[in-house]
């Protein structure tokens, strides 16, 4: 939310001081004011996934203005022979902490003994594969649930768990799932963060608001290195990492951002599997995090389609 309001104000700051538009309402946004900013963006070298979470942004106000379906898809303002115009959803490096050294337990141990609280964002990022929005919105009290009251791909994704993690509020696309509980880390994270946590209460210092944490988690983890020009990893990292390893313990080799150079027996449902406890319908998704295996020499051991309908992230 706070980097959607920022992306809002800067976006209307540099119109109204870089542009010709220098009185416009919001209210009067229009397409030939997108493609002015989205100009001076590719100018100043903006990332491609920035430029498209930007986009996916002003979409958003312009169905709060009455004008949904105004603002295009990247392709119609960088064209669609552009680098820009399609986000990539394979990883080609790791983007775990462990690949930039970082020692997991050590440095969130640290950070815990600053913030209790953010603490327990990073872990519940860790083992569980969080995103962070979802960590700082978890309401534990009657989350955790018997396999039968799980989502039916959830418990047939994982038939050795009788027990899941139910997560909703914060999830992407509104999109519910339950994620597998199989590990005796994660039950010992679970007693704590229940522990803690009043009942109907989130996953956050008391009395302030999601906003509030979402602020004082981001400015806690910067001030211990946790940040792209500090150690080189931030949180999401820890989805990678928990994505990353989790598809090594399933399938028995490293991931293809972790140079395996052959495509295991089973990557198949281990891919799936690993898509499922992220969030996603189709397997292929998991390739955002581990990369992908098109070209790698092996067999793969279950061959059935992916099901369709969602991005990564």
């Amino acid at each position: 939310m706070l980097e959607r309001q920022r992306l809002y104000a800067s976006f209307f700051t540099e119109l109204r001081q870089h542009t010709a538009y220098r009185n416009l309402d919001p209210r009067q946004l229009a397409n030939r004011h997108v493609e002015v900013v989205v100009r001076r963006w590719l100018e100043r070298g903006l990332k491609t996934a920035t430029l498209h979470n930007y986009l996916s942004f002003l979409r958003t106000f312009a169905g709060w203005i009455g004008k949904r379906g105004m603002v295009r898809e990247p392709a119609y303002y960088v064209g669609s022979e552009s680098p820009h115009a399609h986000r990539s959803e394979v990883a080609t490096e790791d983007g775990s902490w462990t690949a930039r050294n970082v020692e997991i337990k050590a440095k969130i141990a640290e950070i815990a003994r600053f913030d209790s609280w953010s603490g327990m964002h990073l872990e519940l990022e860790l083992h569980f594969g969080l995103r962070g929005k979802e960590a700082r919105h978890l309401r534990p009290h009657g989350a955790i649930i018997p396999r039968e009251a799980a989502n039916a791909r959830d418990a047939a994704a994982f038939p050795e768990c009788q027990t899941f993690l139910h997560i909703s509020a914060g999830a992407k696309g509104g999109r519910p799932r339950d994620v597998p509980i199989a590990t005796d880390e994660q039950r010992e994270l679970l007693a704590r963060v229940l522990s803690a946590v009043a009942p109907g209460g989130f996953v956050g210092r008391p009395g302030f608001t999601t906003s509030q944490n979402q602020a004082r988690f981001y400015y806690v983890i910067r001030k211990f290195g946790i940040s792209k020009a500090g150690l080189g990893v931030v949180a999401h990292g820890l989805r990678h990492q928990y994505a990353n390893d989790h598809f090594e313990a399933d399938s028995g080799a490293a991931s293809p951002v972790r140079g395996g150079k052959a495509r295991p027996a089973g990557s198949d449902i281990a891919r799936r599997r690993v898509a499922r406890a992220l969030g996603h319908n189709r397997g292929r998704a998991s390739s955002s995090y581990i990369g992908s295996d098109a070209g790698l020499p092996g067999t793969p051991t279950d061959a059935s389609p992916d099901q369709s309908g969602d991005g990564h992230g």
